[in-house]
């Protein structure tokens, strides 16, 4: 009598026998089912009117970006991946005679769709020209998630910058930049907040309102602002001594309309937090400045650096200070100043000696006190009470 451990031993080596055998059976269906869909692939592709080297890799490769493999297998029949013709047939896969591949780097395809008609394109002397690295078509095929832009010569790049009409001045330096009020009263309205509430309330000192929210103003008492007036958002605290209060600029508004007793308006412009309960004042209007620089001079004013519109231990460029020197002394937009260090003597060391500290360019202009932009530093340490010294203006 066979044992009941020795029949299942059997049992089990028979299982895996026929498991074996099944999964050999298989896997000799699935080779050729492998090959003849290799085999299915097509070798050669006519190119047709509308079609690109970046479509045909995307449609015949599934990768989009694989189109200077099929470049590269058809030097003899493209002669610039820019221009291709209805037509013209492409190697997909190597062939004994192919060309090998050009010495000077691959250059961007053309994602211009081919031709009706196989027009050749009037060649004149070629000029050298650096290229940038092309980054794919303007849109993107069907299966691509995303989309890249066209390669741009680097000329054209640096265009807007090596074009540029010069400008000393700028609008957006000119609002964003705070001032002193020197005690002069002023009729500020207020901002009493967006006209369309939160989903979610806010939890900290209110919701910052954002550009092109609506919102409404309080204006001063007996006033009313007109529509298409712009107005100067901003928040205001304790300045120097002897000039008034700070005002530090949160954005621009344009007065839309009214709505009772309110003016609306629509943010234009941000430069800090908007919340409401910040002030507003009708904008001064921006003079351009003319597009020549600043011209040299002998004998310009001094004064000295009585603030700033933040307060920051070490100065950066781009910082706003103000100065103590105004409209009544001469100085205008666009007018240049040096920092220079005050000389002394130091207990803890060396003393210190009359140098150079950085250059400042004047944005605001009041009539005891002006806004200034740091242009450069050589010390970041700018003390309130530091010379400043006009050396530049602009031309008149």
């Amino acid at each position: 009598m066979i044992s009941r451990r020795r029949l299942m031993l059997r049992t089990t080596i028979f299982r895996s026998e026929v498991t074996l055998v099944m999964l050999l059976v298989s896997a000799a269906g699935a080779v050729p089912a492998a090959v003849a869909q290799a085999a299915a692939k097509p070798t050669t592709y006519t190119i047709k009117a509308g079609d690109t080297l970046w479509s045909i890799s995307a449609n015949l490769l599934g990768d989009p970006f694989l189109w200077p493999q099929i470049y590269r297998l058809n030097t003899d029949v493209v002669e610039d991946p820019h221009w291709i013709y209805p037509g013209e047939v492409l190697n997909l896969v190597a062939t004994p005679d192919t060309k090998a591949v050009p010495a000077q780097e691959t250059p961007a395809p053309n994602m211009e769709p081919a031709p009706a008609s196989k027009p050749k394109p009037d060649r004149p002397a070629v000029v050298p020209q650096v290229t940038m690295p092309d980054e794919g078509p303007q849109g993107p095929p069907t299966d691509s998630l995303f989309m890249r832009r066209r390669g741009m010569d680097a000329r054209s790049a640096l265009r807007t910058y090596r074009d540029q009409v010069y400008r000393p001045l700028r609008r957006g330096e000119f609002y964003s930049a705070g001032f002193l009020t020197e005690n002069e009263p002023l009729s500020r309205g207020k901002v009493l907040g967006a006209t369309t509430p939160l989903d979610i309330k806010a939890t900290t000192e209110g919701p910052s309102i954002f550009l092109f929210s609506s919102i409404a103003i309080r204006p001063p008492e007996g006033a009313q602002y007109q529509a298409n007036d712009t107005l100067l958002l901003f928040q205001e605290f304790d300045g120097p001594r002897d000039h008034g209060a700070r005002l530090f600029p949160t954005g621009l508004a344009r007065v839309t309309g009214q709505s009772g007793a309110e003016t609306i308006a629509t943010v234009i412009a941000v430069y800090s937090a908007i919340r409401g309960g910040q002030f507003v004042l009708p904008a001064e209007k921006f003079v351009q400045g003319g597009t020549t620089r600043a011209q040299p001079i002998a004998s310009g004013v001094s004064g000295t650096v009585i603030g700033e519109q933040s307060v920051r231990e070490l100065k950066q460029i781009q910082n706003f200070l103000f100065i103590d020197v105004g409209r009544k002394d001469g100085v205008a937009p666009g007018d240049i100043f040096e920092i220079r260090r005050r000389p002394g003597i130091r207990s803890e060391g060396a003393s210190t000696i009359d140098e150079l500290m950085g250059t400042l360019q004047v944005i605001r202009v009041r009539d005891h006190s002006a806004t200034v932009k740091v242009l450069n530093l050589v010390s970041p340490d700018v003390p309130t009470g530091a010379l400043v010294r006009q050396v530049a203006k602009l031309p008149s």
